[in-house]
């Protein structure tokens, strides 16, 4: 007990001397003012505001001299000219106007509140658009389109100042309808005067044109082809690229001129643009309108021919009739002769009262419209045409003489997405939604009023997944489908086969292009090169770009540039057999030029 006390008494006089060494002790004002001295990089600083300027001035001399801050300036201006391009870019073609300010809605006030004794009305069912009410009967029915199918009126020819009229306020500005009649009446028509068509063989042409310019002697050959490919530019943004359609592309057509480019764009509410690219014939000494084309349009002018999306476009050989098929089941002629915008051809139903309509009973329901049209090369009078339909029909048209319908046969039991007519006018290639690309006889197609027996395919192959498009080289020894197995099938001579046919040359390609694009279809140059052909199609490739190929599959060009910024997902060549020209259309309106 002794021995715990005397060690507790020990811890205790220890603890107490700790505390009291631990204690502060008093410092001396000499003493302070030496301990309060601050170093940095062996230099003494009186205070310690002067060590951290110190300190930060060491980090922005280091910052100079690693050249992180020049490469810093360099980056913020490649981003500010992108920025600028881009805004270059945006404002060539259309423009919208703002539109006026909208009224302020009345405000809603309450019936109880007010004192207003409720009706007692209410609605005790809802079937079918009818709305059965207490206390009585109520009838809402739907309002019923004013014209067919809702197009634009009942069939009758458009005038020009109609079709600009008919794209809204939204485009139509001070000199647009002007600028639109003065292109078609005076600069197109020049156009067409100085065109100069080489008519295709009857052995190995062209199913369009090629047009060659007047006392022009140097033409693309197997030889300079390398050099036109290499010349191809995307950038001028400038000269290359214009709003043209205010919606996405479904269809772009150049007209055939071999000195102008005219391109042409149809999108998916039934707007049509036409571009003069260089603006051909907008200054005119002594013309008053020309002072406002080239300032509010640019180039650019935009029609409304159909209700729904323009599915195809295709000039005739001669350079005078612009044909547009659309979803609304009506196809279009732009004739430059009688300036107008004439139906030729509409989809109705078997009703009575449309008996006298060339295309009585070709309407197959709601779900069924016009995917594609194809000229009947043929005849070189632009005429004749091949339709195929969502409903998986084909149907040729004959306007010739009073006009008729020489068949109309279902050829699939889905969607038809193209029609492809070989060069020597025998044999059809079909491609959709059935992963089938087939081959028909055109002789032995049965009339649909004479014949009620089932065609049968020449020549097949299953792609797996379906088909966006099957089209024919210029030549006819080539068939050129793309597929959604992400593929472009190229196959020798299969007019010439029978039964299940493979592709001789199978590329891989990315062709999912999603929700919000329209699909990729490859297109051939519709001149061949010494035996050699290419086709164009557009890239899901970083940076963008449009792809050139030959007719073995081998990448020619991949052409890029500022001026192009989204997916051109359809692009076609310029029938030009002097310089290569490509155009493109994207799904924000915008056409691209390549040359």
């Amino acid at each position: 007990m002794t021995q715990k006390k005397t060690q507790l008494a020990f811890t205790k006089n220890n603890m107490k001397t700790r505390r009291q060494t631990n204690a502060p002790t008093a410092m001396s004002d000499d003493e302070e003012t030496v301990s309060q001295v601050f170093a940095f990089n062996g230099t003494s600083y009186a205070t310690y505001q002067e060590m951290v300027d110190a300190k930060r001035q060491r980090n922005r001399d280091m910052l100079v001299s690693s050249g992180l801050l020049e490469a810093k300036a360099a980056v913020d201006n490649a981003v500010l000219e992108q920025k600028r391009a881009g805004a270059t870019v945006s404002a060539r073609g259309l423009k919208r106007s703002k539109a006026p300010p909208a009224a302020p809605l009345r405000r809603r006030k309450s019936s109880r509140l007010a004192g207003v004794t409720a009706s007692g009305i209410y609605i005790e069912s809802e079937q079918s658009g009818k709305f059965e009410i207490a206390g009585g009967s109520f009838t809402q029915e739907l309002e019923k389109p004013k014209h067919y199918n809702n197009r634009i009126n009942d069939g009758s020819e458009l005038s020009i100042s109609e079709a600009v009229e008919l794209t809204g306020a939204k485009w139509v500005k001070d000199g647009t309808v002007e600028s639109a009649v003065h292109f078609m009446k005076k600069t197109l028509p020049d156009i067409i005067d100085d065109l100069s068509i080489v008519s295709p063989s009857k052995k190995r042409g062209s199913p369009t044109s090629i047009a060659k310019g007047p006392g022009v002697s140097s033409e693309i050959t197997s030889e300079n082809l390398r050099s036109h490919l290499d010349a191809l530019s995307l950038d001028d943004s400038e000269r290359c690229v214009a709003k043209v359609v205010p919606e996405r592309i479904y269809s772009v057509v150049c007209h055939p001129s071999p000195d102008q480019i005219i391109a042409c764009a149809g999108d998916k509410k039934g707007h049509l643009g036409i571009w003069n690219v260089d603006q051909f014939g907008a200054k005119v000494v002594g013309d008053e309108v020309s002072a406002k084309i080239g300032s509010t349009t640019d180039g650019v002018h935009l029609f409304k021919p159909h209700s729904g999306c323009i599915s195809s476009l295709v000039w005739n050989s001669s350079g005078t009739t612009l044909l547009s098929s659309s979803y609304d089941g009506s196809v279009r002629a732009f004739d430059a002769n009688k300036q107008v915008f004439e139906e030729v051809f509409a989809t109705y139903d078997d009703d009575k009262m449309y008996k006298e309509k060339l295309g009585y009973g070709t309407d197959h329901g709601y779900n069924s419209w016009i995917q594609s049209m194809e000229i009947d090369n043929r005849y070189e009078c632009g005429k004749c045409f091949f339709l195929s339909t969502s409903a998986g029909g084909v149907i040729h048209i004959d306007l010739r003489s009073k006009g008729k319908v020489t068949f109309d046969q279902i050829l699939s039991n889905k969607k038809i997405n193209t029609v492809s007519l070989h060069p020597d006018g025998n044999i059809m290639a079909t491609a959709g939604l059935s992963t089938m690309v087939q081959l028909w006889d055109v002789r032995k197609m049965p009339s649909s009023t004479t014949s009620t027996k089932e065609p049968k395919p020449l020549a097949w192959q299953s792609a797996g997944r379906s088909i966006n498009s099957a089209f024919f080289s210029p030549s006819g020894m080539r068939l050129l489908t793309t597929t959604q197995s992400n593929t472009l099938d190229i196959f020798d001579n299969p007019h010439l086969a029978s039964g299940l046919i493979k592709p001789n040359e199978s590329i891989k390609h990315n062709n999912q292009t999603g929700r919000w694009l329209s699909t990729f279809m490859a297109r051939w140059h519709p001149g061949t090169f010494s035996d050699k052909e290419m086709f164009v199609v557009g890239s899901m490739k970083q940076p963008r770009c449009i792809e050139v190929f030959a007719d073995n599959g081998t990448l020619l060009r991949e052409i890029r540039g500022d001026a192009l910024t989204a997916v051109a997902s359809r692009c076609c060549f310029h029938p030009s057999a002097n310089k290569l020209i490509v155009v493109g259309g994207n799904s924000s309106g915008r056409v691209t030029v390549a040359r």
